[in-house]
């Protein structure tokens, strides 16, 4: 198992976060909406915001390889649902509709 200051895990994580806020950027997403903002339905995997971070619904069958076993979008720092709720807003995903709380993307960033 690699240690925690590996700097290459440090430089990867790192180099995922910017790619991730510069998208966002790019299309216009403001990470501190409030939830409400966020549009209703549910955030199509066929969206190309999704496809580019390889968003899931189901976290298990994640094809990435950054992806680690029990992480999930309930357990994001970005995911704005409430505990136990099935769906919720993202602020990654804002006016794209909720996600799946067993989901996963690159944007995973556990909550502390």
């Amino acid at each position: 198992m690699p240690s925690s200051n590996n700097p290459d895990r440090s430089r990867r994580s790192f180099i995922t976060l910017v790619a991730t806020a510069g998208s966002a950027s790019l299309i216009g997403l403001r990470p501190g909406l409030a939830p409400a903002q966020a549009a209703t339905g549910h955030v199509p995997t066929t969206d190309p915001l999704a496809q580019s971070l390889f968003y899931v619904e189901d976290a298990t069958q994640s094809k990435s390889p950054q992806y680690k076993a029990g992480q999930t979008c309930s357990g994001c720092r970005f995911f704005q649902g409430t505990p136990g709720q099935a769906w919720g807003p993202c602020q990654i995903f804002v006016g794209k509709g909720n996600v799946s709380a067993k989901g996963w993307c690159l944007s995973f960033n556990a909550k502390t």
